[in-house]
């Protein structure tokens, strides 16, 4: 059985990274809805973009010392930044779309775990840490390949190129610093062109829109 302090310390140890995640989610959301307007254009993807979250929501994650508390704060951080966004946007005078909050909350909960477990596995610098990185990079690269061959023309190629640097430069950062033998490169390699692909696959089928016609 648990015993009081056991479970005081235990709650002792998860508010913090959990609060962090909550208010860091918060401020990267109110943040977006206003880059929406005050970004260059160059720079104006940054404020629609799943990558940045993604990566942020991974980075968040990390302060957990325990994995189940690493999923549960990508959660979290992921579902804070919809609000966020949505009340800094009421804020400025915009109305929030049900469908997208709904798909994006969502999305929140099925991609945050998953965004969790990578940052645990590579707090914790298992076996599959390759995979877990290889799985971010592959967020970032499919990212700014579908802008490259799908919206380029309406948005910055600059920033869609440069979301294509960040994932393979934070691929071949782990590989040369974190896991230099022959397996782990291949096994990150092979995780961020398969996640890259799949994020392709996805975005370019218009899910939005799919979602809506459940609801």
């Amino acid at each position: 059985m648990t015993t009081d302090a056991e479970a005081a310390s235990s709650a002792g140890t998860a508010l913090p990274p959990l609060a962090t995640a909550v208010g860091g989610g918060l401020l990267v959301g109110c943040l977006t809805s206003h880059g929406q307007g005050l970004l260059p254009s160059a720079l104006a993807p940054l404020a629609n973009s799943a990558g940045s979250w993604s990566l942020i929501a991974f980075l968040l994650a990390m302060r957990g010392p325990r994995p189940w508390l690493c999923m549960l704060a990508a959660s979290l951080s992921l579902a804070a930044m919809v609000l966020g966004y949505d009340l800094a946007s009421v804020l400025r005078g915009y109305t929030a779309s049900p469908v997208a909050t709904a798909f994006w909350l969502t999305a929140a909960v099925v991609v945050g775990p998953v965004l969790g477990w990578g940052a645990a596995t590579v707090r914790r610098r298992s076996g599959l840490a390759p995979a877990a990185i290889g799985a971010m990079s592959g967020v970032l690269v499919g990212e700014g390949v579908y802008g490259l061959l799908y919206i380029a023309d309406t948005t910055s190629p600059l920033y869609w190129s440069g979301s294509v640097a960040a994932g393979t430069a934070l691929l071949a950062w782990a590989c040369v610093r974190r896991f230099p033998d022959p397996r782990s490169i291949l096994l990150g390699t092979a995780a961020t062109a398969l996640t890259a692909a799949a994020f392709v696959g996805v975005y370019s089928s218009n899910i939005l829109v799919l979602f809506s016609r459940i609801l």
